[in-house]
């Protein structure tokens, strides 16, 4: 075969590698909030209807994609699934305002080696959710022969089948709640669910609100938990679930913690 001819064979076999790699890949290249359109939708770990389940999904709940293959997509896990951490990976540093009530349970860990897988159960031999990297801030529920469970971090991962997930999010029925308003439009709320930088302040009122938290939007939030673990996220990135109780002098929310997680 002429050498011009040979060259030509093997660019058209690349272009048609490329064009298939990007309808099978294509879909998943960009991150979007997806809703569950089924109730018991299995979250598995790889991308197989033969795969273990790690969870499952009601209809109506929201799931970030962060990529996909063929039929299914990469979701973040929800703080429902299943996570363990080795705990000699792991220094107690409790965050959680309740520190103080029960001083001898850890809520709160940092992680103190890099690289530290995140498994399904409290072995070495279940399946690796994700891995995360010293400095890390864990959300401790209970405590397992050596092993923590966790609430799943933000690099944690599984696989739901395409057809599971829409893309536009449709409102369900659904009974609203009834948050006690506080001064001006702040309310009460225990399923406030919010992300931002953190950052040192100090004391606000009477209460132990030693740093803030800054939006993107540049709305600024207190949080009170304990200040040696807020210390070690100053200027992270963070997600934080927890409730108003009240205001600062400027009017800002007080935030007491119940879940905090760094991002970066």
């Amino acid at each position: 075969m002429p050498l011009n001819l040979k060259i030509k064979s093997l660019i058209i076999c690349l272009m048609v590698s490329f064009g298939f790699a990007g309808v099978v890949f294509g879909e998943g290249a960009g991150t979007f909030t997806g809703q569950i359109n089924a109730d018991g939708i299995n979250v598995r770990v790889d991308s197989t209807v033969g795969a273990q389940v790690i969870c499952t999904l009601a209809k109506g709940e929201l799931v970030e994609v962060s990529g996909g293959v063929y039929d299914w997509y990469k979701i973040r896990l929800p703080k429902e699934a299943p996570a363990y951490i080795r705990k000699d990976l792991l220094e107690c540093n409790n965050v959680n305002a309740d520190f103080a009530a029960s001083p001898e349970k850890c809520s709160s860990a940092k992680v103190i080696k890099d690289r530290v897988n995140i498994r399904l159960g409290p072995t070495e031999s279940a399946w690796i959710l994700g891995k995360i990297d010293k400095g890390t801030v864990v959300n401790v529920i209970a405590e397992q022969e050596g092993w923590y469970k966790i609430h799943p971090v933000y690099q944690s991962f599984g696989w739901v089948n395409k057809k599971f997930v829409n893309k536009e999010i449709v409102t369900f029925e659904k009974r609203p709640a009834a948050p006690v308003k506080l001064a001006g439009e702040v309310k009460i709320d225990d399923g406030l669910i919010i992300e931002g930088k953190v950052s040192p302040y100090g004391v606000v009122l009477w209460r132990k609100a030693t740093h803030k938290l800054i939006t993107p939007e540049n709305k600024i939030y207190f949080l009170k938990g304990n200040r040696k673990g807020l210390d070690s996220l100053n200027y992270h990135k963070v997600k934080v679930t927890g409730k108003v109780i009240g205001l600062a002098a400027n009017q800002s929310p007080i935030i007491q913690i119940d879940i905090i997680e760094a991002l970066d």
